[in-house]
């Protein structure tokens, strides 16, 4: 819906909210919050487009047209509140504006650049903010790059009149590049008009058709950038170790066969290649990940887009934050994108439109509705071969909404109707390589399986090979044998004719030499000493565990500064005769930045104090740290002989199909609740490097454990 400026105005002042019930059409978002800031941000968006030098240009709702208004970004989860396009001194030029309809009183300067202290605490600060959209479309717009445009960007108060402190102290050479204005007659007459057209002097049509119509696009200048640091032994985190170098290679070789054959007229732009890498935790899948593409980027006879693909929030965060951490830009996140980007374009409104029309759009007919979609003439986000070779990291968490028994699983983002994301990622990319453990698979929504990759790829005609990590570990001090123990103390494995010899021993050898330590403590204030201890011996720690407490202070800004029985973690126990409670709070994710708790970086809770929070399965998938302190809570628990489980202790929220099912006591439910807890546990288990420490809050499941152990 492209409209001119006049147009634009007469709305904010007579239709309001016709025009914010389109945005809510376009973005499928409509949370109080945001209703609020559209309708307070809008009108005074008209007021300064309405400057005389500004006329010239359009306005569209949604996610195309000359300027923008929540424009999401090609291939990203972000979106851009206002995005104003045309032709400035040099060529083409984008300018990305930050809206903030907040109120500044007593908002303080942060302690760090890109940080900004508010009355709730300490939060990103709006020019850094759109500093990350600037780099993302410098580096990974294909219209920017194509055209040599500029991209620029500012931030605008649309309630604060007065904002000296996000200027002031560590903010200053920030807001140089990305100035901030406010609601006050020299912003809105003189100097945000004047930013403005000093970008943009003229309206370019085809760029900004061309910027509507754009992709991701990979500047591989700057990712070969990323490579090399990924590449540097003495400062990479990312080291390749036997088996994991021999997975490497084999797969660097299936990649090679289908983009750089040895005869060139052997090469194909139609056939696709489908690696699985499968590996227990701790084999070094990630680190096979991340080599893979700091190889395959930086080779110039492969052309297209080299991604590494994340399934979960929790996992896209964390790695964003190593690859920027890794070249020291926030751009370096581009590289990062999630499974959701694989969708083509299929949405809300058009399954409306889909229905209305009288055509049966079910998620089984997910194939029809792609039939569909694909003749409607709608714009296709995610197109065949978008990717020359897309790497999915934990694989094992990608939806296939197909799977008959888990029809109305949450979907995180993703559009059901489309289908399995596995599939999608095959469709769109030319060598799709998948590493995952199936037995790590535990989610209500974490259904793909290597037999369905397998079936995938023989539709598309792709080579398929599947390579083993079996016997690798690179965790738990290398220890196999621990791993092993693991697996046979959850009931994930039966008995092996050796395993009496492991009895009587919290020390299992490592190749390398030295033991890998498993210790059980009486309380969880003698766990957190003895964790306290190896930090101060410079070792890295966290606690743990799984989903067995509700989590309280979701939401919450400043969750560590609340009262202890406000917390989510209440424990009794006694010491001495004397009853005391250990408390703490689940890891704290602010805007879904889950990085914070595993990267701990500073001017987090985090960096002050490992041990302030306690991390969950979903968050610590894929990540490790020397010592770990599992709290070992009441939801699984040994009676009879047995696991069993207290359904009441299960609060994992993406498991409401399993849990639902068990509580009405279907056949077969508990024990699915149960193999989804046992690989829980084995998640935790083996997070560590050097050793495990534990507390069982339930008396007969340490003693059961004890007494694998040889110890009562």
């Amino acid at each position: 819906m492209l409209l001119d400026i006049d147009t634009f105005r007469r709305r904010t002042q007579y239709d309001l909210d016709g025009l914010v019930n389109d945005l809510v059409r376009e973005t499928h978002r409509a949370t109080p919050q945001e209703l609020t800031a559209w309708r307070n941000s809008l009108p005074s968006v008209a007021s300064v487009l309405a400057h005389e030098s500004l006329r010239g240009f359009h306005i569209h709702l949604g996610e195309r047209g000359r300027l923008a208004i929540e424009y999401r970004l090609p291939s990203s989860a972000f979106w851009a509140d206002l995005v104003l396009l045309g032709r400035g001194q040099k060529g083409p030029s984008a300018v990305v504006v930050e809206l903030k309809d907040w109120n500044t009183q007593g908002d303080k300067a942060g302690s760090r650049e890109n940080l900004i202290s508010r009355r709730l605490g300490e939060t990103l600060h709006p020019a850094d903010q759109v500093r990350g959209y600037v780099e993302y479309c410098r580096r990974f717009h294909s219209a920017v790059q194509d055209y040599g445009a500029s991209v620029s960007g500012c931030v605008y108060f649309t309630f604060a009149s007065a904002v000296d402190p996000y200027k002031e102290g560590p903010h200053a050479r920030l807001i140089e590049e990305f100035p901030v204005f406010a609601r006050n007659e020299n912003d809105l007459e003189e100097a945000f008009p004047r930013f403005l057209t000093e970008r943009l002097v003229e309206p370019d049509i085809d760029f900004a058709q061309r910027f509507d119509e754009g992709v991701y696009q990979q500047d591989r200048g700057f990712v070969r950038q990323i490579s090399a640091a990924i590449k540097r032994p003495e400062v990479s985190p990312f080291v390749l170790l036997d088996k994991q170098r021999e997975g490497y290679e084999l797969c660097m070789a299936c990649v090679e066969r289908r983009l750089k054959p040895a005869r060139p007229s052997a090469r194909t732009d139609t056939g696709k290649s489908v690696v699985v890498i499968n590996g227990p935790p701790g084999s070094g899948k990630s680190v096979i990940a991340a080599h893979l593409w700091a190889t395959l980027v930086d080779d110039e006879k492969i052309s297209g887009n080299v991604v590494l693909t994340t399934t979960s929030t929790a996992q896209r965060s964390n790695w964003e934050a190593m690859f920027q951490r890794a070249v020291g830009k926030r751009a370096a996140r581009g590289v990062v994108i999630g499974s959701n980007s694989y969708n083509p374009g299929i949405n809300q409104n058009w399954l409306k439109s889909e229905r209305a029309a009288g055509r049966p759009t079910t998620i089984q007919s997910w194939r029809e509705n792609l039939d569909s979609f694909n003749q409607s003439g709608a714009r296709v986000k995610c197109k065949d071969n978008a990717f020359a070779i897309s790497i999915v990291d934990e694989g094992h968490g990608l939806i296939d909404p197909t799977v008959e028994d888990r029809r109305g699983m949450a979907a995180s983002g993703w559009m059901l109707h489309a289908g399995p994301q596995a599939w999608h990622v095959i469709r769109a990319s030319k060598v799709s390589i998948f590493l995952l453990d199936p037995a790590q698979s535990y989610r209500d929504n974490e259904t793909t399986t290597i037999d369905r990759i397998k079936e995938f790829a023989a539709e598309f005609g792709a080579d398929f090979t599947e390579i083993s990590l079996e016997g690798s570990q690179f965790r738990c001090s290398g220890s196999v044998e621990y791993m092993n123990w693991v697996d046979r103390m959850l009931a994930l494995r039966e008995p092996s004719p050796g395993a009496a010899a492991e009895r009587g021993t919290t020390q299992w050898e490592r190749r390398s030499g030295g033991p890998y330590v498993f210790e059980v403590f009486d309380d969880p204030q003698l766990l957190e000493e003895a964790l306290r201890g190896q930090i101060a011996e410079g070792h890295s720690a966290r606690f743990v565990a799984s989903y067995s407490r509700k989590w309280l202070t979701k939401g919450v800004l400043k969750p560590h500064e609340l009262a202890p029985e406000r917390k989510d973690f209440n424990l009794p126990y006694e010491r001495s005769g004397e009853r005391k409670t250990w408390t703490r709070i689940w890891n704290y994710a602010h805007d879904e930045n889950y990085s914070l708790f595993i990267q701990a970086p500073t001017g987090s809770a985090m960096h002050d104090d490992q041990l302030c929070e306690v991390g969950c399965p979903y968050v610590l998938r894929g990540f490790d740290f020397h010592y770990v302190g599992l709290l070992w809570l009441s939801d699984l628990v040994w009676r009879d002989n047995r696991w069993r489980v207290n359904l009441e202790h299960v609060h994992e929220s993406a498991w409401r199909l399993a849990v639902s099912a068990a509580k009405k006591r279907k056949q077969g439910a508990e024990d699915e609740v149960i193999r989804r807890l046992q690989r829980g546990y084995r998640i935790l288990l083996s997070r560590a490097m050097l050793g495990t420490y534990v507390w069982f809050e339930d008396e007969e499941t340490r003693d059961h454990i004890s007494g694998l152990l040889g110890k009562q």
